[in-house]
C-alpha cells in the first residue's frame, strides 16, 4: 500500500453487480489509494440478479461471490443488496440518496465495480471537490471520461489543467446540486417502472424528460444526467490526465468509452493545480459547453428532419404504388 496522508473526507458509494472478477482488482485498488479509507463511510450498492441483463443471458448469479469480496476487502462497509435488479439508472439514484444522507456530505464520491483505479484518484478527487467548492458552476468533477463532444470541437491547444467531463464513471458530486436535479432525475426514474433498464420504453421516458426540457433520444442515465448539468447552467470538469483504467468489456450498450487525447496531458499534475487556474479556466470551460450543446441539438434535429423526410417519401411511395394496383385491379374487371 502507498504510504498514507490522511483518512478520506467524503462518504463513498460503490456500484457493483454480478461481475466479482472485475470487483477484486477494483477493491484491490481502492485499498491501495494514497489516502486511507473510512470504511465506515461506503456504502456497497450490489444490484440484485432478478430481471437483470445476466438474468435475461443466463449468466449464472454471483452477486453473493461479490458480497463476499466486499466483506474481505470492506469490513466495515456498509452493503445494500436489493432482492430484483433495479439497473443503471435506479441503483445510482438510489445510492446517491443514501450517501447523501449521512453526515458531513457535502459532496459524495460515486465509483463503479469494473474500474482500477490509479492510487491517487481518491487524492486528486478531493483536490478537485476543495476547489469546485469554490465556484458556483462547477457541480461534478472527476479524472476520466473526457467530454465525447471534444471529438468534433477540440479544444485549443493552449487550454490544459481543466476539461468538461461526461459521464457516470468515478466522480464526485455536489449534494446542493443532487437535490437542485431531484425532480427531473426522479421523474426519469419513475418512467423507467414496469420494466427492465435494458427493456425500457425509450419513447415513454424521452416524451417525459421533454416535458421537463431534458433531450435525450437513448433513454440512457448518462445521456440524461450529462444534459441535466448544462440545463442549470453548470460544469462536469476533469483533470487533464486519466488516472483509472475501465477493465469492463460489454455491458448494458456494449458501448466502449473513447480516450479522447487533450492538450497537455502528458504535463499535467491535477494536485498542483490552483483555484486560480480554474476560475482563469471557467470562460473556456463555459465556451466550450455552449459549443458542444449547440451541435449536439444541431446534430438532433438533423436525424428528425431525416426521419421525417423519409417517413414521408415512404408514405408518397407507398401512396402511389396503391394507386397503380387498385387502378390494375379496376381494369383487370
Amino acid at each position: 500500500m502507498n504510504q498514507v496522508q490522511r483518512l478520506t473526507k467524503f462518504p463513498i458509494g460503490i456500484r457493483m453487480f454480478n461481475r466479482p472478477e472485475y470487483s477484486e482488482r477494483f477493491l484491490l485498488s481502492l485499498l491501495n489509494q494514497t489516502l486511507e479509507l473510512d470504511q465506515s463511510r461506503i456504502l456497497c450498492f450490489i444490484d440484485g440478479y432478478d430481471k437483470s441483463s445476466d438474468y435475461f443471458q443466463k449468466i449464472p448469479d454471483r452477486t453473493q461471490a461479490v458480497a463476499n469480496l466486499v466483506a474481505k476487502y470492506l469490513p466495515e462497509a456498509r452493503i445494500i443488496r436489493p432482492e430484483s435488479n433495479q439497473g443503471l439508472a435506479r441503483a445510482l439514484f438510489d445510492l446517491q440518496k443514501s450517501v447523501y444522507g449521512m453526515d458531513d456530505s457535502a459532496w459524495g464520491i460515486f465509483l463503479e465495480d469494473d474500474l482500477v483505479l490509479d492510487p491517487s484518484y481518491l487524492e486528486v478527487l478531493e483536490h478537485l471537490i476543495g476547489l469546485a467548492s469554490q465556484t458556483e458552476q462547477v457541480v461534478k468533477v472527476a479524472a476520466c471520461q473526457v467530454h465525447m463532444g471534444y471529438l468534433k470541437l477540440p479544444p485549443s491547444e493552449n487550454r490544459k489543467h481543466f476539461f468538461l467531463g461526461q459521464g457516470t464513471q468515478a466522480f464526485a458530486e455536489d449534494r446542493e446540486f443532487f437535490q437542485m436535479r431531484l425532480e427531473i432525475t426522479s421523474s426519469y426514474v419513475n418512467s423507467l417502472a414496469g420494466s427492465a433498464y435494458v427493456h425500457k420504453n425509450r419513447e415513454k421516458v424521452f416524451a417525459n424528460l421533454a416535458r421537463l426540457g431534458i433531450f435525450n433520444v437513448l433513454g440512457n442515465n448518462d445521456g440524461v444526467l450529462d444534459q441535466v448539468i448544462p440545463y442549470f447552467k453548470k460544469l462536469h470538469i476533469v483533470a487533464g490526465s486519466n488516472l483509472l483504467t475501465d477493465i469492463g468489456v460489454g455491458g448494458e450498450t456494449s458501448f466502449r468509452y473513447p480516450q479522447i487525447e487533450v492538450p497537455n496531458e502528458k504535463l499535467d499534475n491535477p494536485l498542483e493545480t490552483t483555484l486560480a487556474q480554474l476560475q482563469g479556466a471557467l470562460p473556456n470551460l463555459e465556451e466550450e459547453l455552449n459549443a458542444i450543446q449547440t451541435r449536439h441539438f444541431s446534430d438532433l434535429w438533423q436525424v428528425y428532419r431525416r426521419a421525417e423526410s423519409i417517413t414521408h417519401t415512404t408514405k408518397f411511395i407507398i401512396k402511389k404504388l396503391l394507386s397503380k394496383f387498385t387502378a390494375r385491379l379496376g381494369l383487370s374487371r
